[in-house]
């Protein structure tokens, strides 16, 4: 790769605009939150196998207002973020007279890469795969009006409810054969299953206690089918290229009206999310935790799911951003964080996969979910701490570093 004075010029680090450093450090923290849930075996081993102190009640309690409060909430602020950055790149790069597709497009096939080495070989919940499948979407979208993305968008964001009925009600259950594929797989290559709910899927209480490198490769390549099988069964690539949209929307304010400069509409929205998102995110947490799983309750969880977390999410930025403005000092400190917030997501992933499988430290299935939080929170400081030295040496994180790299296709410079 060589330099050349002709070729696109990335963003300068001091054009950013910190307030979306600052959240997108916040959204990766609570990202983690709900991720290491899964990662350390809370729900796939038995309560009395927990060999660490336990809080019962009270990690009962905390388990519910995480829910509530968190579930699809910050992976929805990170989808807004991502339409956001889209805007704003295209603003740098039509500003320099260059074509945004190509860019845009290099952009994503790079970030698709990293995404499905992350999901075939270490994490099956990767987000960054489907990032970028909906990024090159989202370059149909670009020249949309503002009226055009907002109608898109909310018809999107819908768009689970109608591919719920016809996965129910018209029977067209078209994840499962997604999900078939991962215990054929498994049955290949000799990774164990298990009937979970009357599905034969990975058996992962024996996937995270596995001590053999080969065999937690093989179990995670197993697992991508499961992956896009609930991508596929929650409609979630719609509601993630709706939020997309909304994000291009509000990054287009921010650019171009100083959206964040906006107190009054920034407190409207934050008081109109607050009384329609937590009252219909309070009802899908009660329905998930205490009704059944019949197809009446399902839809209802979809709908509240579909109501509920857009407008909760838009509250939590618009209220960040108040606070932000006023007395944000100590909100300065998710900012590297998220300068760093594609490292930071691969490494919480790494670290996650040592403190708890059985290939690390086997702490799986042993700690109660406040425990489990509370380990989050540790893994999560010491980023902070790492992120702030990081970049006082060097102006890009180590994997933002690589992507820029390859998407401009020249070198540069990191050290400071």
């Amino acid at each position: 790769m060589q330099s050349t004075t002709n070729q696109t010029k990335p963003v300068a680090p001091n054009q950013r605009i910190e307030y979306l450093d600052v959240l997108r450090g916040i959204a990766i923290f609570f990202i983690f939150c709900a991720n290491i849930v899964y990662f350390s075996g809370y729900f796939d081993f038995p309560v009395e196998l927990r060999t660490g102190p336990t809080f019962f009640k009270i990690d009962d309690y905390f388990e519910f207002v995480m829910h509530m409060l968190v579930d699809g909430k910050f992976y929805s602020i990170f989808s807004l973020l991502f339409g956001i950055g889209c805007a704003i790149q295209l603003q740098n790069i039509t500003s320099q007279n260059k074509h945004f597709t190509s860019f845009f497009r290099r952009r994503m096939l790079w970030l698709l890469g990293f995404g499905l080495l992350h999901l075939v070989f270490l994490w099956m919940g990767d987000i960054l795969t489907l990032y970028a499948l909906l990024g090159l979407v989202l370059i149909l979208f670009v020249q949309c009006t503002d009226k055009q993305l907002l109608q898109w968008a909310v018809i999107l964001i819908l768009l689970p409810l109608l591919n719920w009925g016809v996965i129910h009600l018209l029977g067209f259950n078209y994840p499962s054969f997604f999900y078939n594929l991962n215990p054929q797989f498994n049955a290949y290559v000799g990774v164990p299953n298990s009937t979970d709910y009357g599905i034969l899927l990975t058996d992962f209480n024996a996937y995270l206690r596995n001590e053999n490198l080969l065999d937690f490769f093989k179990a995670n390549m197993g697992a991508t089918f499961i992956r896009i099988g609930d991508i596929l069964n929650e409609g979630r690539a719609f509601k993630v290229l709706g939020i997309f949209l909304l994000g291009l929307w509000a990054g287009r304010k921010i650019l171009n009206e100083n959206l964040l400069e906006n107190r009054a509409f920034l407190k409207k929205i934050a008081i109109w999310g607050l009384c329609i998102g937590l009252p219909i995110s309070c009802s899908r947490s009660f329905i998930v935790f205490f009704l059944d799983s019949s197809d009446f309750w399902s839809f209802m969880s979809t709908l509240s799911y579909a109501f509920g977390t857009v407008p909760l999410a838009i509250a939590y930025t618009a209220i960040l951003a108040l606070v932000f403005k006023k007395e944000g000092r100590f909100l300065h400190w998710f900012a590297p964080v998220g300068k760093m917030a594609l490292s930071n997501y691969l490494m919480q992933t790494i670290v996650a996969t040592i403190v708890f499988y059985g290939i690390g430290f086997k702490l799986a299935g042993s700690l109660g979910y406040t425990l489990v939080i509370g380990s989050g929170l540790l893994i999560f400081s010491a980023q902070v701490i790492f992120s702030r030295w990081w970049l006082k040496r060097f102006t890009f994180g180590p994997m933002e570093w690589l992507w820029r790299q390859l998407t401009y296709g020249k070198r540069i410079t990191n050290k400071r």
